[in-house]
């Protein structure tokens, strides 16, 4: 399925996509490019979807060789907590949710069964979060929306992608920086719009121990997006949180 996929995100938004989206392909990106351990993130638009989708990626990753499966979920699914159950059973850390694909508001009180859920299971939520390259009428995830969601679940930890709201940074720093301690960021697909100076500044308003490496593979280069934080005017300790200690304490406990 994927050379579909990719194609059809080419066409409609227009922009480079330097991975193939194939297994072997993330293995021979994480191979050039020196990296351990890549998080797989599976997406799922419907309920219905998240089963079959868990099953995949599960199989994938089930041997080892670097790669590090989250779940799939949906906040209306019906069987959520059971779904949680198998993925906990099966070694799973995280799942994630995408605001704009699965059309939720994350402050919507309808998903707190969500977040009451993993954070019961002493889980990480990982959601997608602000705009995406394509015009769409809304996308939910937006920063004030995430904070209200913090703010009535202060123990959830959430990682929040593309630093916390792609090219939504203004909220991030008005409404998310300040939301609490349990709230970290990553760094996925920001290089194709904040440069490494300005991407440094928002990181070091956050904080570089609660930021997460993040590539988006297949939408960007493992390689380039390794350099593209090593450009930054950090401190060697703080590039190491980032590249992994932060993400070696939240999922590898």
């Amino acid at each position: 399925m994927a050379p579909k996929a990719i194609a059809s995100v080419k066409r409609r938004m227009g922009v480079r996509v330097p991975g193939l989206g194939t297994v072997s392909d993330l293995k021979d990106s994480m191979a050039k490019a020196g990296v351990e351990k890549s998080i797989i993130l599976p997406l799922a638009p419907l309920p219905k979807h998240v089963g079959p989708t868990n099953d995949f990626f599960l199989e994938a990753a089930g041997n080892g060789d670097g790669l590090v499966p989250f779940g799939a979920i949906h906040p209306f699914q019906p069987d959520l907590e059971e779904e949680l159950d198998r993925l906990l059973a099966a070694g799973v850390k995280g799942v994630k949710a995408v605001p704009f694909l699965q059309s939720f508001y994350p402050d919507d009180p309808r998903c707190d069964r969500l977040y009451d859920a993993v954070e019961e299971r002493e889980m990480v939520l990982l959601l997608h979060a602000g705009k995406v390259p394509e015009d769409l009428p809304e996308f939910f995830g937006t920063p004030d929306r995430f904070a209200r969601m913090v703010e009535r679940h202060p123990n959830l930890v959430v990682v929040l992608a593309h630093l916390g709201g792609w090219e939504m940074w203004s909220g991030v720093r008005k409404h998310l920086i300040p939301a609490g301690e349990n709230v970290y960021f990553d760094t996925a697909y920001i290089s194709p719009s904040l440069s490494s100076e300005k991407a440094c500044d928002l990181i070091s308003e956050i904080g570089a121990d609660r930021v997460l490496f993040g590539t988006d593979y297949p939408w960007t280069d493992q390689a380039e997006e390794i350099e593209f934080v090593g450009e930054m005017d950090l401190s060697d300790q703080e590039k190491r949180l980032i590249y992994f200690e932060n993400a070696k304490r939240l999922l590898f406990r």
